[in-house]
């Protein structure tokens, strides 16, 4: 009796076993085939927070009528420069209608270049099932340019997805496509330390961007992530919608240059007049009190410590200075270096001056006790 049990029970549970997964293929079957992502590249702008472009994945599902363009925006930002400064950002990924985000750009005159990539049916549902989830956290990042920038969080969600692939060393790729160490290194590529918002950025951005990192984290300029893609023989075409009308600022020069600032700057601090100090001085403490602020308050920007502090404090110049020469072009510009050089000088002449004149007040109150 107990065996005939066992064996209606065991012929029980392969049926039901069996039902499920006709039911399962059932709805795998009705569910739509026709699932596209893309790789979405935007042009750099002409403001601060476009100066590297932005980067979405574009997922379409033509039977369904779904076409969106997944991308993190903030609602928060009142004052752009302000509020990337010092503000407290929050983000999160949001689905816009492909068309009204082709539009926007298109407006801006900015050009729109998407990749279509070649995943399977299963990758490609895989990865609408992520961003969706994605989505539904909200603004759950912290806004930071140089941790969860547009292309760390789109890029994040491709390289999840090719890490299960069997014979791709993404990592490997990666460092095929983007030969650097640092992230500065990435940013040096689209943005000159020669041009005035280069000068400035490169001069503020430290710490937190010169670290090394694991290869995902070195892909942060959109466009370094669609060589990678390509690199990894992800990408089937590429399809350019509007071409840049603007001049973003990373490619505005003008004849006055940093470097020709800096120099000026240096002849300045070499003048023996004492009126001098009334221009070198409050610039030295707004610069110094400038670089302290955003390394200890700044938080959307992702500034960190910042080593030109050393450099532009009177005590630690010395030593500043001297770190600055063994960077020299992976850190530092020749620009900032002068600037530190110049405020170094002065700072001697300065202390120069009022010890001559300390001793000139000593030997008067001598000469009068006498």
């Amino acid at each position: 009796m107990t065996r005939f049990l066992t064996i209606l029970l065991s012929l029980f549970l392969t049926l039901t076993l069996q039902a499920q997964d006709e039911q399962k293929d059932s709805t795998e079957a009705s569910l739509p085939t026709d699932v596209y992502a893309y790789y979405v590249v935007v042009t750099p702008g002409n403001t601060v927070a476009s100066l590297f472009g932005h980067a979405a994945i574009r997922m379409s599902c033509p039977s369904a009528g779904l076409d969106y363009c997944f991308t993190i925006k903030t609602p928060e930002i009142k004052d752009e420069l302000f509020d990337i400064l010092f503000g407290h950002l929050r983000v999160g990924l949001v689905p816009e209608e492909t068309a009204m985000f082709r539009d926007d750009y298109t407006k801006q005159g900015r050009g729109v270049t998407e990749y279509q990539l070649n995943l399977t049916l299963d990758e490609a549902r895989q990865l609408w099932k992520a961003l969706d989830d994605q989505v539904a956290r909200g603004l759950y990042w912290d806004m930071d340019y140089v941790n969860n920038g547009c292309t760390q969080v789109t890029f994040d969600a491709l390289y999840d997805l090719m890490r299960m692939r069997e014979g791709l060393n993404v990592d490997e790729v990666i460092r095929k496509a983007l030969p650097i160490q640092t992230r500065r290194d990435a940013v040096l590529q689209c943005l000159d330390p020669n041009t005035w918002w280069g000068f400035l950025l490169h001069s503020c951005y430290a710490g937190p961007i010169d670290e090394e990192v694991a290869p995902r984290r070195l892909v942060v300029v959109p466009a370094d992530g669609a060589k990678v893609l390509e690199q990894a023989g992800l990408v089937l075409t590429k399809e350019e919608f509007s071409r840049s009308s603007v001049s973003p600022l990373s490619k505005q020069h003008t004849w006055f240059t940093p470097l020709m600032a800096s120099v000026l700057l240096l002849l300045l601090c070499l003048v023996p007049s004492p009126k001098v100090d009334y221009v070198t001085i409050p610039l030295q403490v707004a610069l110094l009190l400038l670089l302290v602020a955003l390394a200890v308050f700044s938080r959307s920007s992702g500034f960190g410590w910042n080593w030109l502090i050393l450099a532009l404090f009177p005590l630690t110049a010395p030593l500043g200075i001297l770190y600055m020469l063994f960077h020299m072009g992976s850190i530092f510009s020749l620009p900032q270096l002068v600037v530190a050089v110049a405020f170094l000088i002065r700072t001697l002449y300065f202390i120069q001056r009022k010890r001559d004149y300390l001793q000139h007040i000593i030997h008067s109150k001598k000469q009068k006790d006498l």
